[in-house]
């Protein structure tokens, strides 16, 4: 059997009906939030929690069965399948796709990494049938049990924040991942330090400076054209700018 876990419902929208295979969807955002339970609790209370008090328009949706569930299905993947993960460059993606390799460290499945092009690293959107047809068939790339367990690691340094222990990581595989350390610095320079922000709302802040402007839909597009890597969609955005104040 074949599997494709795709990062996105956008994704899922486009998917050429000739690939063939089931598809399960990651419906996550860990790059935004807690992520290292108390003991006793789940990863999957303490997501619904944050995401419920934080994103009142989550509570349309389930968390429980929407993302939780769906996540399971990943370890219920029978040990003879091939797995496709299609996931894209930025942070955002990046995260998750950590947790998903450290999830799948121990299946005995075959597990390949589908990117967008290079010329479009952050976005599959970009891609119409014919090229992610091309990229599934001729540009998905087979990991070792050691590449999965390192890009697995990465989440457990994610969790405990141990930014620079994933730095480590990042650099002793630019070769074959070479969009590990982009990624990796993003989530260091996100970091508050003494009076900077981080990156993302420092940005923010910048952007309503320079325009003027305190309104969303501009701030949020002058965000994604200055810092893509960072993949955040609008309400994530919005999050960090009314934490911050600034709008």
């Amino acid at each position: 059997m074949i599997y494709h876990i795709l990062n996105g419902d956008a994704l899922r929208e486009m998917f050429p009906p000739q690939i063939e295979g089931e598809q399960i969807v990651f419906r996550e955002c860990l790059v935004d939030g807690p992520v290292l339970p108390d003991e006793g609790q789940e990863l999957w209370q303490l997501r619904e929690a944050f995401i419920l008090s934080n994103y009142p328009e989550a509570s349309q949706d389930d968390y429980k069965t929407n993302s939780y569930e769906e996540i399971l299905k990943i370890k219920a993947i029978p040990a003879d399948s091939r797995i496709y993960c299609w996931f894209e460059e930025d942070l955002f993606c990046q995260v998750n796709l950590w947790f998903l390799f450290n999830y799948l460290k121990t299946h005995p499945a075959e597990v390949n990494l589908v990117l967008p092009y290079p010329d479009s690293p952050y976005h599959f959107s970009v891609l119409g049938e014919k090229e992610l047809i091309e990229t599934y068939e001729k540009k998905a790339k087979k990991l070792s049990p050691r590449e999965r367990a390192v890009l697995g690691d990465l989440w457990l340094h994610f969790q405990q924040k141990n930014v620079f222990e994933a730095l480590q990581i990042a650099g002793q595989f630019t070769e074959r991942f070479p969009f590990l350390k982009p990624a990796v610095e993003a989530w260091r320079d996100s970091m508050p330090l003494g009076d900077y922000p981080g990156k993302p709302v420092a940005t923010l802040q910048a952007i309503r400076d320079e325009l003027a402007t305190s309104d969303f839909p501009t701030l949020f597009r002058e965000f994604h054209r200055r810092v893509p890597i960072y993949g955040f969609g609008d309400l994530q955005v919005k999050r960090i700018g009314e934490e911050a104040g600034i709008f």
